[in-house]
């Protein structure tokens, strides 16, 4: 009697094992770019009870991404108006800060919010204090996605700055361009 033949074993199949699935690749962030520069025209409306100002200039600002929705964001403002006294010189404004800036992700208009703390400087000096000051900006702002590295602006923004000896409220709104590494 011939014994019986051995069936395939489970340890060694007929056919070759599939190739594994590939990993996939783990991004930290869904973004292809973790480094944001903005740059834009800026309007500041700076009122005090010593003078108010309309001044026109630029704002700068560089994010860094941590993951999709947040970064962490420095910016600096620097505008000009006219004289607002006939002896004094033009008015020359500067906000600095950094802060949290959040991202609500969608394809081409991204919304985003924002809060910066900071400092100030302005010119003209008055008789009530310090031309240097304290500024928290909050807002927010759009941003329009032309191609995957460039994208336009648009921001509007809450300035509170202490200077001269008393807190003013101000407004700031941004037009620019952003490029996106």
């Amino acid at each position: 009697m011939e014994p019986y033949p051995l069936a395939p074993s489970l340890a060694s199949p007929a056919y070759p094992p599939a190739a594994p699935a590939p990993v996939p690749k783990v991004k930290d962030t869904g973004r292809d770019y973790r480094w944001q520069i903005g740059l834009g025209v800026a309007l500041v409306r700076f009122r005090s009870s010593v003078y108010y100002a309309t001044a026109v200039g630029l704002n700068t600002s560089v994010s860094y991404f941590f993951n999709d929705s947040l970064a962490i964001e420095g910016a600096v403002t620097s505008a000009f108006a006219p004289a607002v006294f006939e002896s004094y010189e033009k008015v020359k404004y500067v906000g600095y800060g950094a802060g949290p800036k959040y991202y609500f992700m969608r394809d081409k208009f991204q919304p985003w919010i924002h809060a910066i703390v900071g400092g100030m400087h302005i010119l003209p000096q008055t008789a009530l204090g310090s031309q240097n000051g304290f500024e928290v900006l909050v807002g927010g702002g759009l941003d329009y996605s032309l191609n995957p590295n460039w994208a336009l602006r648009l921001e509007g923004d809450y300035v509170r700055t202490h200077a001269f000896g008393e807190s003013q409220n101000n407004g700031q709104a941004v037009l620019g361009i952003v490029y996106r590494f």
